[in-house]
């Protein structure tokens, strides 16, 4: 039999609570009946249970319609307190009819209306009259015939219960639709995920998409639809006894997000391993299995994929000396004892070269703790190394002549100071080397032409010495050899007669041809000298004595000149003392008039009041404090005291106040910015006049100094001081530069007059520098007159001035106010007019 067309129902329920009434429509296929909020349907009663009852929707698979179960309780079977009726008898669970009357915990009345084959205006219609004052029966039946729940006669309460609580309870969303598209059915979990669904009119993506899949009339399939920035997989199934689709619903989003993130992990592992220097490659421990990346394979040389896969490749390759280092490594991580594995070693490329690597690894261990992988990177730093190797280059090196600095000579030398102490009959030396004038060459042509002659010093050094032996610069140009294996102490005499024939030669710098020497110090190890700072000592000890006799020669340390050089430091540092605690004395040596015998001034000479050994001459520390520097206090220490003395000496002898004062000034006084300064301020505060002051200076400071040293001496004669020039003769051929100079008097040196008496060529030379003197209208002291013959024939050469022992040794202070003690200046001569000259003093 042809069952009739289906039926267009639909489902009311009219609730009347404390509210008041209120008309539901039953379109979902789940409500939830209780006092608690959270309900679909909330009813307003204290009687009311927090869960009272379930209204399940169910399809009746015959018509295609659907009808409604009411059940007391929740679908786990817990029922409500109060209980509930239907048309006024108890129930747990009942198939509603239309016009069923409902009582839910006693005071809360409901009526069910189901309605079919109604227009919309008729049910509007129809629902206004519920609200307003309800329907009559008779007024019902005629708008529509009531749902019939008897076609479902044939299904037990167990397996409709069965039946509606599955998708009810299942946690995940399911929905049914008729095979035309139509939205049937949306379980709990459904309608939570997708509150929108059904308001949609099938403009919902969900629904869209099983719209268009219905057109296929498959029976299964798995599709994955977004629904705004979710992702589900939707499980479709046809069936057609049943006249639905049933999709049963996942959210996969999180899934799909870890996907991606997986993918995107992935690539970007990929990326970094090959865009990176470094190669990988883990290691199945317990097969010894390996596996090298391409990038481990290209860093060795190797084309991909070449490599057997085992660790025997790695090792293989590894350097002898390094192999062992890497396996320890390797064993210490494995073990325990380092929390990671990290090496560094040599591995032979395929070019045959060694590279560098640095390889890290960290391994996984099994349940026991025992390792069974281990995995990890391999860099290439051979850059890295050299880059190190020669920054320690240039640490132990200098940077101008590449030859090994001091820190590297003391260490070499160090050692082989230990290989002596153990072996005694074993000999080396070291040779101290200093270039001679290199200031004069360095500040005539500058700076790089004195770069370019180290350089050149130094090559020809090395050609000197042998490969195992080391010549260093110390800094400078001073250098330093360190010989080695010697057989006796000959060789490095030999050496040191090879640098000097090698330096002799010219070299050529800025296009001049320059020739330089050297002096040379040697050492040998000894009982005394144990450290290399000593031994270096030793070596620059016996330099400074080869220079001081002569340079451009060599000189072999001795003990001898250890006690000398400590006395000279005893001397510097009492020196030092001296100045502090005033224990300079001056004295003065009068200066004669050559033709009258009168005093005409007196020469400041310094003696130093030692308090250990008495009076010294200067002969023994002037040599020290010019190299120390501490001739420039000391000698405005004299001049001071000098200009002072003399003006007490011209209150109390009137006679003194005519005589001249002369003072010597050194080379450093003319390096120094405060020369001018200096003597204006002690001419003010003694007020000692500049015209009867005389400054001594040497013709070699003239001649270094030319440019400088005529500017200033200008400007001292500009402020009325005469100036003397001391030792004519002695150190330069300065005739040609006399005319230049702005001096007044020459004062010929001793070494000339204490053979005058003896030998005709010095009377010749004197008398060729009086000649020069008057021609150029300077006059002429002589120092160092001994004897009456000196005295004559000075005399009579027509020499203007002299001093010296024939007239009086230096003079303390009191023994020149004894001098002054007559009424007026005395006459000194020599020892044949003793008896017409009281006043002669030694």
């Amino acid at each position: 039999m042809k069952s009739d067309p289906p039926k267009k129902w639909r489902h009311l329920l009219v609730i009347e609570d404390q509210e008041g009434r209120r008309i539901i429509h039953l379109e979902a296929s789940t409500y939830t009946i209780g006092r608690h909020p959270s309900n679909t349907i909330v009813l307003r009663s204290p009687l009311i249970s927090r869960q009272h009852a379930v209204l399940l929707r169910v399809l009746d698979p015959n018509s295609g319609n659907f009808f409604f179960r009411l059940i007391d309780g929740d679908l786990q079977g817990k029922r409500s307190v109060n209980g509930l009726t239907v048309n006024g008898r108890p129930c747990y669970s009942h198939i509603l009819q239309h016009k069923d009357l409902i009582v839910f915990g006693g005071d809360v009345r409901a009526r069910y209306h189901a309605i079919a084959n109604i227009s919309d205006s008729s049910f509007n219609r129809y629902t206004r009259a519920l609200e307003a004052a309800g329907i009559s029966d008779r007024e019902a039946a005629s708008l529509g015939g009531a749902f019939i729940g008897s076609q479902m006669s044939d299904l037990t309460e167990l397996q409709l219960l069965r039946l509606s609580s599955f998708p009810e309870l299942s946690p995940y969303p399911i929905i049914e639709l008729a095979p035309n598209g139509q939205l049937t059915y949306l379980n709990p979990a459904a309608i939570q995920e997708f509150p929108e669904l059904g308001e949609t009119d099938g403009q919902h993506p969900l629904l869209s998409r099983l719209k268009s899949w219905s057109l296929h009339k498959r029976r299964f399939t798995v599709e994955e639809i977004n629904v705004g920035d979710r992702t589900y997989e939707v499980t479709i199934h046809m069936l057609p006894e049943s006249q639905l689709i049933r999709c049963y619903i996942t959210d996969i989003t999180e899934r799909k997000r870890s996907e991606l993130a997986l993918r995107l992990s992935e690539e970007r592992y990929a990326l970094a391993a090959e865009g990176a220097n470094d190669g990988l490659w883990d290691w199945q421990i317990r097969d010894r299995s390996m596996y090298y990346s391409p990038r481990w394979e290209l860093l060795i040389g190797e084309t991909p994929g070449t490599l057997q896969p085992r660790i025997e490749e790695w090792w293989r390759r590894v350097h002898p000396d390094d192999l062992e280092r890497l396996r320890q490594c390797m064993k210490e991580h494995l073990f325990g004892t380092h929390p990671h594995f990290e090496c560094e070693f040599r591995m032979k490329h395929a070019d045959g070269s060694y590279r560098w690597m640095r390889s890290r690894g960290k391994a996984l261990r099994d349940e026991k703790g025992q390792p069974y992988r281990m995995a990890g990177s391999m860099t290439d730093v051979t850059q890295y190394h050299l880059i190190q190797e020669q920054i320690l280059h240039d640490a132990l090196h200098d940077a101008m002549t590449g030859l090994p600095n001091r820190v590297l000579f003391m260490d070499r030398l160090t050692r082989a100071i230990t290989r002596w102490v153990r072996r005694p009959n074993s000999l080396f030396a070291v040779l101290f080397l200093d270039v001679d004038r290199f200031k004069v060459i360095n500040d005539s042509l500058g700076h790089l032409a004195g770069d370019q002659l180290l350089m050149g010093i130094a090559q020809r050094l090395t050609t000197c010495t042998r490969a195992e032996d080391t010549v260093a610069r110390l800094g400078g140009d001073e250098f330093a050899i360190l010989l080695e294996e010697l057989r006796n102490p000959a060789q490095a005499i030999e050496v040191a007669e090879r640098i000097l024939a090698a330096l002799s030669r010219p070299f050529l710098l800025e296009r001049h041809e320059v020739f330089t020497s050297a002096s040379i110090g040697i050492a040998f190890p000894s009982e005394e000298s144990k450290t290399a700072e000593d031994l270096l000592r030793d070596a620059d000890t016996a330099m400074y004595r080869a220079k001081s006799l002569g340079k451009s020669r060599y000189e072999v340390f001795s003990i001898t000149m250890r006690a000398q050089s400590i006395a000279l430091m005893k001397i510097e540092t009492d020196l030092r003392r001296a100045a502090e605690h005033n224990e300079f004395l001056v004295y003065y040596q009068p200066i004669v008039d050559l033709s009258t015998l009168n005093i005409v001034g007196f020469e400041t000479l310094l003696r130093w009041q030692h308090p250990e050994r008495g009076v010294i001459s200067p002969s023994e520390f002037m040599t020290v404090a010019e190299e120390t520097g501490l001739i420039l206090p000391i000698s405005w220490w004299v001049m001071a005291e000098a200009c002072r003395q003399m003006q007490q000496w011209a209150k109390a002898f009137p006679c003194s106040r005519i005589l001249s004062l002369s003072v010597n000034l050194s080379g450093r006084h003319f390096q120094q910015a405060d020369l001018l300064p200096n003597l204006r301020s002690i001419l003010a505060e003694t007020k000692f006049p500049a015209e009867r002051l005389r400054l001594e200076v040497t013709e070699g400071i003239l001649i270094d100094n030319k440019q400088v040293a005529i500017a200033t001496l200008e400007e001292i004669r500009a402020m009325g001081i005469g100036l003397y020039m001391d030792d004519f003769g002695t150190g330069y051929s300065s005739l040609s530069y006399l005319h230049r100079f702005p001096v007044d008097t020459l004062k010929i040196d001793r070494s000339f007059i204490a053979t005058l008496n003896r030998e005709q060529p010095s009377a010749t030379i004197v008398h060729t520098i009086l000649m020069l003197a008057h021609s150029l209208r300077l006059k002429v002291v002589a120092e160092g007159i001994e004897t009456d013959e000196q005295y004559r024939i000075l005399r009579a050469l027509g020499c203007n001035y002299g001093q010296g022992y024939f007239f009086a040794r230096p003079l303390s202070p009191q023994q020149v106010e004894q001098l002054f003690a007559g009424s007026s200046l005395p006459r000194l001569v020599g020892s044949t007019a003793k008896e017409h000259n009281p006043h002669r003093l030694h």
